[in-house]
């Protein structure tokens, strides 16, 4: 039986807390005639992981010498499946130490630990088991790779900051899942008792897998993360609002008239307790509706691309929407749920799916594809070589032709489950959602900023000789920090032409770089004269398609040099954002953050400054890069 989707099965200890408490004793007293072992088995079976290990559990400590291993398999099982690590990780733990230990506790024991990012443990686990199937003997092979893989991953993380965005987690979850003019399409579980489109839902209804209540659709229309006028609304609900499932993703074409969403079979509701054992899984069905003189259409089941009897999930349309990627557990894929594609037919119709293929599949799961720019997919999967749970990979190529994908490492990925990286339309402000440790609840959405986030990554295209000797790719390095802490690169340290300057440059290239502008204490927000000089800035570089700036950002003395380090680095990009707007692209700018080491009068150290003096400090400057 394929499992459900990850995005769908999370709950985390408060809520199992809750669950443990409360509802509990209400359903064993309702249930009398019935056995505990009875219940947890139904309660399995239908997938209800939550209720199934409070049960289990309680089977446990009542009749400890008579429970039998089956059993407590299950119960770690349930721990995995509502993200409860350590639970699960002691009860395999226990597992393993009695003589009828199956193979399979060895190797989810060491899954639990590379979850946890205990690596050399989990190897000694995975070195245990051992299996007759191909398969399972191919995972375990994966797991001791990239457990040595993960050790050296951590080590060279690319030095990028990937902070939560605090006004869009929950104690639930949350996932970022595509871009539209208007903002950011995301799902979530936990927004449903929030003021949202004028109204609220007291009591929402619950998953009963999790005891957590069913994902909508949402839009987040302030890109600004760390701005309090967050404007968050549950995505058109005069078209979703009826479904009692769970709802989303949403993917939308690129002129937003056609819209695409995964949505829970309705007609099959969940079997009620007293009918046994009995599976509870529903299916996910991938629907369409089109925009017509400026109302939604009816939602219609896409019948060429779905498949009865399986999921099909998670849409997302390449290029100029010609070309449709989906998640499903149908057979003839590579493993368990895989990423196919359709392609749009003359009359508008999808044509059959065709499975991506065994580059980009594996035997586990493949979920969460994303395209980000032209000639590539992202994705995350169990199956590549990983940090642990799922990572977010990166394949260059289209349909069932494709590239080796490349791991996104750390920090992008962790020993939790990374998914579903997204970038905005203007190329270096990007999202991923994680359950990794720290954050606020289970998937918590991350935000991160990066000018030269492509440059990189392998190219879509090998760049020409020509493109080698002009220098476009000797900024790959740029942006990134330095062992001081300064983010520099190579193109920053090289200022001198390759060609003589005619007196206009030589000019503008004077003018540019005699430039400062200033910022209020503890602000990444440009002043008035700011805007006013980068606005001048902009006329320069449209007169100049050839020229790239690097922008140098400081500090005064006051702070710790860490939040300095990053309060310098969110100038430089107070900068890019501006000529970002101004049609100068971020792939022409280049930034370094400077602290403490280049007070430029003597303001540091205890020394009496006026705010005058500080400002001197809180500054960019500009260098002409060619």
């Amino acid at each position: 039986m394929k499992r459900y989707h990850l995005y769908f099965r999370k709950i985390y200890g408060k809520a199992f807390i809750i669950l443990f408490s409360s509802c509990l004793p209400l359903s064993l007293a309702a249930q009398e005639q019935k056995s505990v072992l009875q219940m947890a088995d139904e309660a399995y079976n239908r997938q209800e992981y939550a209720t199934a290990a409070a049960l289990y559990e309680k089977l446990a400590h009542q009749k400890s010498r008579q429970i039998k291993t089956a059993q407590l398999m299950k119960l770690a099982w349930c721990y995995r499946e509502i993200g409860l690590f350590d639970n699960a990780g002691n009860w395999y733990a226990r597992i393993t130490a009695i003589p009828d230990c199956p193979p399979e506790a060895w190797f989810a024991l060491g899954e639990v630990l590379r979850n946890q990012e205990r690596y050399a443990e989990a190897k000694s686990q995975y070195a245990r088991f051992t299996s007759a199937k191909a398969d399972s003997m191919q995972l375990k092979e994966l797991a001791l790779r990239s457990c040595d893989s993960a050790l050296v991953w951590k080590q060279q993380a690319a030095e990028i900051m990937l902070n939560p965005v605090r006004e869009l987690n929950t104690e639930n979850s949350e996932v970022i899942t595509g871009v539209v003019k208007d903002g950011l399409l995301l799902i979530s579980n936990g927004y449903r008792s929030m003021q949202m489109n004028g109204r609220v839902e007291k009591h929402p209804a619950e998953d009963k897998r999790t005891s957590q209540p069913y994902y909508k659709s949402y839009i987040f229309k302030q890109y600004s993360t760390g701005n309090s006028n967050v404007l968050l609304e549950e995505l058109f609900p005069q078209l979703l609002g009826s479904y009692r499932y769970h709802i989303g993703p949403v993917c939308m074409s690129k002129g937003e008239d056609t819209l695409y969403v995964t949505i829970n079979e309705q007609e099959k509701m969940l079997p009620n307790n007293q009918k046994g054992t009995v599976s509870g899984i529903r299916r996910l069905n991938i629907y369409q509706s089109v925009k017509q003189q400026g109302k939604w259409g009816a939602l219609v089941l896409l019948a060429a691309v779905n498949k009865a009897g399986y999921s099909s999930s998670y849409p997302v349309l390449a290029g100029q929407g010609g070309v449709m990627y989906f998640v499903s557990d149908r057979p003839g894929g590579q493993g368990r749920a895989d990423i196919w594609y359709s392609e749009k037919q003359v009359d508008g119709s999808w044509g059959a799916p065709v499975n991506c293929g065994p580059v980009l599949n594996t035997v586990a799961d493949e979920a969460f594809p994303t395209i980000n720019e032209d000639g590539v997919l992202y994705f995350s999967s169990k199956g590549h070589p990983g940090m642990g749970g799922y990572d977010i990979f990166r394949a260059i190529g289209s349909r069932a032709q494709w590239q080796m994908p490349d791991n996104m490492k750390a920090p992008f990925n962790t020993g939790g489950d990374d998914i579903g990286l997204i970038l905005k339309r203007n190329g270096y402000e990007g999202f991923l959602s994680s359950n990794r440790e720290g954050g606020t609840g289970a998937d918590d959405i991350y935000a991160f900023k990066d000018a030269h986030f492509f440059e990189r990554l392998r190219p879509v295209t090998p760049p020409s000789s020509q493109q080698r000797n002009n220098g476009s790719s000797e900024g790959n390095n740029d942006g990134r920090h330095d062992s001081g802490g300064n983010n520099t690169g190579k193109a920053t340290g090289t200022t001198t032409a390759k060609r003589k300057l005619t007196p206009e440059e030589e000019k503008d290239k004077a003018e540019l770089e005699k430039l400062q502008f200033f910022y209020k204490f503890n602000s990444t927000e440009l002043l008035t004269e700011s805007r006013r000089i980068l606005d001048y800035v902009a006329g320069i570089m449209q007169r100049h398609p050839d020229w790239k700036l690097l922008v140098i950002s400081y500090t005064d003395s006051r702070g710790t040099d860490t939040y300095n380090k990053d309060l310098s680095t969110m100038r430089c990009y107070s900068v890019i954002n501006y000529l970002d707007d101004k049609g100068i692209a971020p792939g022409r700018v280049y930034y370094r953050n400077r602290t403490l080491d280049a007070i430029a009068n003597g303001c540091v150290g205890g020394v009496p400054c006026n705010e005058a003096q500080h400002q001197q400090n809180r500054r960019s400057e500009l260098k002409v890069i060619f």
